[in-house]
């Protein structure tokens, strides 16, 4: 989950930011609400937020102080600064603070839901916990593995497949079963062509090609890796 911190001293603008948030956004929550800019700084510290929403104009130190004081610690902080004011001097102001973005109040939704999609784009990893540790989600994973592992089945078709890029869900498939996706797909296939010698007299070519393998010699030398013997010899034991 993202981690918001939205700094005004203006109660309705407040208010209106955290409607748009919660109303037209998932995977955000918003941790803190400040009024000043002494409070942002503490609640930066204490609270860690991965975004901050900052009024320019808060009482104390203003916006573009504070977000010189966190940007200087926390570089890969992100920070919108807000402001009535369309000028360049305070463009310029906001660029020297280093703020990531500006925006011009009052406040537009399409603009907020366009940094936060954005944002979320370029940090897929922090949806990790909030996807495929998901039951249903790495269910609906494994559920469509089983149904497809005999064909040549690629990481990348199951990562279009659940919505994901191939390096985040390479990553995050690791994570919650334990072995990467080849080596996933490769002990299913193995544990499958075990069975079917058990109970059949299917010749080791056809059970190659059935495991989804082009390559007879190659399955052999997958199942031995695995097995420690080949399926030959699987068969001759059991």
């Amino acid at each position: 989950m993202c981690k918001i911190l939205i700094a005004s001293d203006d109660a309705l603008e407040l208010e209106a930011l955290k409607m748009i948030i919660y109303k037209k956004i998932k995977n955000f929550s918003i941790v803190g609400l400040a009024c000043n800019g002494d409070e942002v700084i503490s609640m930066n510290t204490n609270l860690n937020p991965d975004i901050i929403f900052l009024d320019t104009m808060l009482p104390g130190k203003d916006g573009f102080e504070v977000t010189k004081i966190i940007k200087k610690n926390y570089k890969e902080k992100l920070i919108v600064l807000m402001s009535i004011y369309d000028n360049f001097e305070y463009l310029q102001r906001a660029l020297k603070a280093k703020a990531d973005d500006y925006l011009l109040k009052p406040i537009k939704p399409e603009k907020v839901i366009e940094i936060l999609n954005e944002y979320l784009k370029n940090n897929e990893y922090m949806l990790l916990d909030e996807n495929l540790s998901n039951e249903y989600k790495l269910n609906q994973t494994l559920n469509y593995i089983e149904k497809n592992f005999k064909k040549n089945i690629t990481l990348k078709e199951v990562a279009e497949y659940m919505n994901y890029s191939t390096a985040y869900f390479s990553k995050s498939f690791k994570k919650y079963v334990g072995v990467n996706f080849n080596k996933y797909i490769t002990k299913i296939r193995v544990q499958e062509a075990k069975r079917v010698l058990r109970e059949t007299n299917i010749s080791i070519n056809d059970l190659a090609f059935e495991m989804g393998y082009n390559e007879p010699n190659y399955f052999c030398k997958v199942f031995k890796k695995e097995e420690g013997m080949t399926p030959s010899e699987y068969r001759e034991k059991v």
